[in-house]
C-alpha cells in the first residue's frame, strides 16, 4: 500500500499538481484501490483541521501581512543599519540582522524574504554587490523566520507532537541567534573575499534615533516571550494579539496604514492561510494512509536496524528531512512526516522541543536548495536574478548554515536551555 501511495503522489508533484491536491489524491487514489469507505476521506480532512491551537496560524499571517503593509520592516532596516556601523560589507550584515528582527514579528520566512529583497538587494546591488551574493544572504537569513518566535510552523508542530507551543517559541531563540551568528560570520569571510564596500560611519546619535523609530516594532517579540513566561497567553491568544498590536502601530502610532487597504490585506492573508490549511487537511488524510500502511512501524525497524544512539538517529532523520525538502514544500514536509517519526522519536527518548526545532531548520534549509527551494525561487523573481546565479553564490552560506544544523543535532541544550529556565518541558 505504501509504494503506490508514494507513486501516485510523486507522479502528481512531477506533473505539477499543487502540492495539496497532489497529497490528497494520491491518499484518494489508494482508499478506494484498497476498497475503504470513502466516507473516510471527508472524516479525516475535516478532523485535520479542527484544532484550536490551529487559530493562531490565520492571526500570524494577518499580522505579519499587515506589519509588511505599515512599512514596519523600513524602519527595522535602519535601525540595523545603525547598530553594524562601518565594516566590510556592512549591508550584508545589515541584512541579516534585520532578518532577526523581522523573524520576531512576522513568524514567516516567505514574507521576511519578500520584504527583504525589494529593499535590501536593489540597495547592495547599487553600492557594487555581487547580485549572486546579495540575493542568496537575503534567502538565507529569511529562514530566520519561523526559527525565532513566534513562528507559524511551530505553531503546527506542537498542534502535531502535542507539545507546548510556548516552549517551541523560546526554544527557538538560541538557535536562532547560533544561526545568524554563522551567517554574519559567513558575510565576513566573504566580504574580504570580495573586496566588499564597506557600510555607514557608526554614529550613537544616528543609532539612539533609529532606536527610538523602531521601538514599537522591537517590543512586539518581548510582549510575547513575557506572555508565554507568566503564562497569561496561549499561543492563539498571543497571534490575536499581534494582530491587535499591529493595527494598533499601524494606525496609531506610525500612522503608515490606510483603512482603505484593509480589504486586500484580508484578502491576501485569507488566501495565504485557504493554502496552508489545505496543505494541513490534504496531510491529515495522506498520514491516516501512512499509518495503515504501517509506514512508521516499517521506518523505525529499518532506523534501529542501523543504529539505536539518538545522536545518530538524529543525524540520519536530518539527512532524510533534507533531502526530502528539496522535493517538497516545507510544511507539507513537516505534517507527512511528523506523524511517521513520532513512534521512533518516543522510542529512543528523544526530546520533542529539540526535535522540533532541529526539524523545522532541517526542512528550512531545503528552502534554499533547488530543484523546489522556494526562498530560492522568491529572492530570484523578485529581484530578477537568474536561478544559475543563485546556485553558484549559495554554497558558502549553505555550509554555514549545515554547520548550525549540526550544532543544533549534537547540541540539545542549545535548544532545551531556555525552555528549562522558563519552566517548559
Amino acid at each position: 500500500m505504501a509504494i503506490p501511495l508514494l507513486l501516485v503522489f510523486f507522479a502528481l508533484a512531477a506533473i505539477g499538481v499543487p502540492i495539496a491536491f497532489a497529497i490528497a489524491g494520491a491518499a484518494i487514489f489508494v482508499i478506494w484501490e484498497n476498497g475503504f469507505p470513502l466516507l473516510i476521506i471527508g472524516q479525516r480532512v475535516a478532523s485535520g483541521v479542527l484544532s484550536f491551537p490551529l487559530l493562531a496560524v490565520p492571526m500570524f499571517v494577518l499580522a505579519g501581512t499587515l506589519m509588511n503593509e505599515a512599512g514596519i520592516s523600513t524602519r527595522l532596516f535602519a535601525f540595523a543599519s545603525a547598530l553594524i556601523g562601518k565594516r566590510r560589507g556592512g549591508l550584508a550584515q545589515v541584512n541579516v540582522l534585520a532578518s532577526v528582527f523581522l523573524a520576531g514579528l512576522s513568524g514567516s520566512s516567505l514574507a521576511d524574504c519578500a520584504s527583504t529583497t525589494r529593499v535590501l538587494v536593489p540597495e547592495m546591488i547599487r553600492r557594487g554587490y555581487p547580485p549572486g551574493f546579495s540575493v542568496c544572504v537575503t534567502a538565507s537569513s529569511a529562514l530566520l523566520g519561523p526559527i525565532i518566535p513566534p513562528s507559524i510552523v511551530m505553531v503546527i508542530y506542537g498542534w502535531q507532537a502535542e507539545v507546548s507551543i510556548g516552549g517551541l517559541f523560546v526554544a527557538g531563540i538560541l538557535p536562532g541567534l547560533l544561526i545568524a551568528g554563522c551567517l554574519m560570520a559567513t558575510v565576513w569571510v566573504m566580504s574580504r573575499i570580495l573586496a566588499l564596500p564597506e557600510g555607514q560611519e557608526f554614529s550613537l546619535a544616528v543609532l539612539g534615533h533609529e532606536f527610538i523609530r523602531s521601538f514599537w516594532a522591537l517590543l512586539l517579540p518581548v510582549i510575547i516571550i513575557l506572555g508565554f513566561r507568566f503564562g497569561v497567553v496561549t499561543p492563539t491568544e498571543i497571534g490575536a494579539i499581534a494582530v491587535a498590536y499591529t493595527l494598533f502601530i499601524g494606525f496609531v502610532v506610525y500612522r503608515s496604514l490606510d483603512w482603505r487597504a484593509l480589504p486586500r490585506i484580508l484578502a491576501t492573508s485569507s488566501r495565504d492561510t485557504g493554502a496552508i490549511l489545505m496543505i494541513i487537511a490534504a496531510s491529515a488524510l495522506f498520514g491516516w494512509t501512512l499509518t495503515i500502511a504501517r509506514v512508521p512501524q516499517l521506518l523505525l525497524e529499518l532506523i534501529i536496524g542501523i543504529s539505536n544512539d539518538p545522536t545518530i538517529v538524529l543525524l540520519i532523520i536530518v539527512g532524510l528531512l533534507i533531502v526530502i525538502g528539496m522535493f517538497m514544500e516545507g510544511t507539507a514536509v513537516l505534517i507527512i512526516m511528523v506523524p511517521i517519526l513520532l513512534p521512533l522519536l518516543k522510542a529512543l527518548n528523544i526530546n520533542l522541543i529539540h526535535f522540533g526545532i532541529v526539524m523545522i531548520f532541517a526542512i528550512l534549509i531545503a528552502e534554499v536548495t533547488p530543484p523546489v527551494g522556494l526562498m530560492m525561487y522568491t529572492a530570484c523573481g523578485i529581484s530578477r536574478t537568474p536561478i544559475g546565479v543563485f546556485v553558484r553564490a549559495i554554497w558558502p552560506f549553505l555550509i554555514a548554515l549545515l554547520l548550525a544544523l549540526g550544532l543544533l543535532t549534537v547540541i540539545p541544550e542549545i535548544s532545551l536551555l531556555l525552555p528549562q529556565l522558563f519552566g517548559f518541558k
